[in-house]
C-alpha cells in the first residue's frame, strides 16, 4: 500500500527547547514521536537516541520480525539512556516517551511506552489505538474520575512508564489491520492536549495530510501551546487515488530528527 505521509514539530508557545522528536522511515513505513523528559541536553538527547537507534534498523521484511527488532531496540536504548543519565548527568534522569507503527502491506504492529498516543481514523470515525500509561489514564481506567475530569487533572503530566527511567521497562504492543483510506495520527502529548478528538477528526479526514498538519498546528499555537508540539500524519492511499504527493514533511521550529 502507498502511504502520504506528513509531519510537524514545533518548540510551542512558552517553552525555550523542543525535547521532541520525530522519525519517518518511508520504505517500511516506520513512523515514531518520542516525546523526551528532563529538560534541556536530557529530554532531547534521550528522544533522539532513540529515534536515531530505530532509524539504523536494517528492519526485516516479515512484520513480527520486524516488531521484534524494534522492541529489541527500544530495550536497548533504555539501558543507554540509563547510562548516559550515570555517566552525563550526574544521575539526572532523562527519559523518553515513545510510540510508533511500523505497517507491511495491510497489516500493523503499534508499539508505545508512556502517554504518546496513535489515533486512527476509519469511515470518519476517529478511534485512539493505545492507551496511555500515565497516573490520571489509570484512575479513568479504574472509575475514579471521568475522561473530562482527566483532561484537567493536577496530576496529568505524571506518566508511568518511558524509555530511560527504569532498568525495566514493558513495551505495550498491539497488532492492527490496515485497510485503503485508513489514516494514522501519531502525537505528543502537547497536540491532544490544546485540541479535542472532534477537531482532530474534522481536520485529518481532509485528503491532503500536509495541508491538514498545517492546520492542527497552526490550531495549536492559536491556544496556550505550553508544551512542544509534534505529530505524524499518515494517509493510506486508496487504489484508484491521486498519485501526485503533496509536500510530504514540514517542519517547524525545533526539529530534531527525521530522516527520509
Amino acid at each position: 500500500m502507498d502511504w502520504q505521509i506528513a509531519t510537524q514539530t514545533h518548540v510551542g508557545n512558552v517553552r525555550s527547547v523542543n525535547e521532541d522528536s520525530l522519525l519517518v522511515v518511508k520504505e517500511f513505513p516506520l513512523l515514531a514521536v518520542a516525546d523526551g523528559m528532563g529538560g534541556h541536553k536530557a529530554g532531547e538527547i534521550a528522544s533522539r537516541m532513540i529515534v536515531d537507534h530505530l532509524a539504523a534498523l536494517p528492519l526485516d521484511s516479515n512484520l513480527d520480525i520486524a516488531r521484534q527488532q524494534a522492541e529489541e531496540c527500544l530495550l536497548d536504548s533504555n539501558n543507554q539512556i540509563i547510562q548516559f543519565s550515570q555517566r552525563e548527568l550526574d544521575g539526572v534522569s532523562a527519559g523518553s516517551t515513545i510510540v510508533s507503527l511500523l505497517a507491511q502491506g495491510d497489516k500493523a504492529v503499534c508499539l508505545w511506552a508512556g502517554d504518546s498516543r496513535i489515533y486512527r481514523l476509519r469511515n470518519n470515525e476517529l478511534e485512539q489505538l493505545t492507551d496511555d500509561h500515565s497516573y490520571v489514564a489509570e484512575m479513568v481506567r479504574d472509575g475514579l474520575i471521568s475522561q473530562e475530569q482527566a483532561r484537567n487533572h493536577p496530576s496529568s503530566n505524571i506518566i508511568t512508564r518511558a524509555i530511560g527511567v527504569l532498568p525495566e521497562i514493558d513495551i505495550a504492543v498491539q497488532f492492527i489491520d490496515v485497510y485503503p483510506d485508513d489514516t494514522f495520527l501519531l502525537c505528543s502529548d502537547g497536540l491532544y492536549n490544546e485540541i479535542d478528538d472532534a477537531e482532530m477528526q474534522q481536520i485529518i479526514s481532509k485528503s491532503d495530510v500536509y495541508r491538514s498538519s498545517v492546520q492542527l498546528l497552526n490550531l495549536c499555537l492559536e491556544r496556550p501551546a505550553r508544551d512542544n508540539i509534534s505529530f505524524i500524519i499518515g494517509h493510506v492511499k486508496s487504489a484508484g487515488s491521486d498519485t501526485v504527493e503533496s509536500e510530504e514533511t514540514q517542519f517547524d521550529t525545533g526539529l530534531t530528527h527525521a530522516p527520509q
